[in-house]
């Protein structure tokens, strides 16, 4: 990480779908912050949030999705010459949510950049791959020439690993990972501060996986970029994270640093998912997964909504929503939404091996 300034504050954000049969609370009240240069994961099951929440940050909601509380807080910062060299002063802090549609599209590409989930669908099937890049710099660089435009698509190519000839190719001619490659390219091509991967390795096989990892790590670090990377593979964000938060129901339950969430999972959630895939390295041991389903968001438990999944769930868990907040003076910097850190209920630290005991016998419990 380049430097420890602020790039990002989301401060209790809620969005809501309406539908027919009531109000879907898909994100709850979320804060988490995004320093320059650092990379956030998202994780947690299908359905938790995750791209919702990304969505709102980028303002890309669309009816029936509405953003009902909260705000974005965006910092820019001095550019240097590697970035573009826009700007040689830092400017005010802007509250993306109140952007004119006009200074949203100015502030997009520019500043933000969204990487969508299948690179397929993203990219316009009946235009090259080179028309696709060109119109972006046609529209937000209208000063360059076509000569300049194309320079700099082939200069994006090769910056993700792209022969220069496939500016002539259309998406169907590409690999999966090459057409990864080129949105990702697309992506960079203004320089932004801040990138957002929905997904971005799904429907990959595992070494292609790997290539594209590598790649957006040598990236972030090479042009200082944040990144925050949407998943619901651990194993993947720990191998790129600087951060993760991990969400449920709607609701950020952990945020811990990759190290501290490998080494010491807080929530009993993030600790499932960890344990849900194997290791590559070390002793054989039982796989146990979590159990159950998510709740639904129409109807989401009183309380901690992971309650009736929970190994560990006790009476407050059924009736008061846990708080997102520092577990131990130790750690501060690690922040959990569990009632089993909570002093006015327990004053034992859960232990992995009580975790890895409570989930096994909740496993063979369901097997009787």
């Amino acid at each position: 990480m380049a430097t420890n300034d602020m790039l990002l504050e989301v401060k209790n954000v809620s969005v809501d779908y309406a539908v027919a049969n009531g109000t879907v609370h898909a994100v709850s009240n979320v804060s988490l912050t995004l320093r320059r240069g650092e990379i956030l994961c998202l994780a947690g099951e299908s359905g938790c949030g995750k791209s919702t929440l990304a969505f709102a940050i980028a303002r890309l909601l669309r009816p029936p999705a509405m953003t009902t509380s909260g705000s974005v807080i965006y910092y820019p910062g001095a550019w240097t010459e590697e970035r573009g060299g826009k700007n040689t002063q830092p400017t005010d802090p802007v509250d993306i949510f109140q952007l004119s549609p006009a200074q949203l599209r100015t502030f997009r590409w520019n500043e933000l950049s969204i990487v969508f989930q299948s690179a397929m669908n993203s990219l316009n099937p009946v235009m090259n791959v080179g028309t696709q890049i060109m119109d972006v710099l046609q529209t937000h660089r209208p000063e360059m020439g076509a000569g300049s435009r194309k320079k700099r698509a082939v200069e994006l190519l090769e910056l993700v690993g792209i022969a220069p000839d496939c500016l002539r190719r259309y998406p169907h001619e590409l690999s999966g990972g090459m057409r990864q490659r080129v949105a990702i390219a697309m992506a960079m091509a203004l320089k932004p501060e801040l990138i957002i991967m929905d997904e971005p390795t799904t429907a990959l096989d595992v070494v292609v996986q790997h290539e594209i990892l590598e790649l957006i790590k040598s990236l972030c670090k090479e042009f200082l970029m944040a990144l925050i990377f949407i998943t619901h593979d651990l194993s993947l964000l720990l191998e790129l994270a600087n951060k993760v938060a991990v969400m449920y129901a709607g609701k950020m339950v952990e945020i811990a640093s990759s190290k501290d969430l490998y080494l010491h999972p807080r929530q009993p959630y993030s600790y499932g998912l960890l344990n849900s895939f194997p290791s590559l390295h070390g002793p054989w041991r039982k796989m146990v997964g979590i159990l159950g389903s998510p709740p639904d968001l129409h109807k989401i438990p009183s309380g901690c909504a992971f309650h009736e999944r929970c190994p560990f769930a006790f009476g407050p868990c059924t009736t008061e929503v846990p708080d997102l907040c520092s577990m131990t003076t130790e750690s501060p910097d690690q922040l959990v939404a569990c009632h089993l850190y909570n002093p006015h209920y327990t004053t034992t630290i859960p232990s992995a091996s009580m975790f890895a005991e409570g989930y096994e016998a909740l496993a063979e419990g369901s097997t009787r």
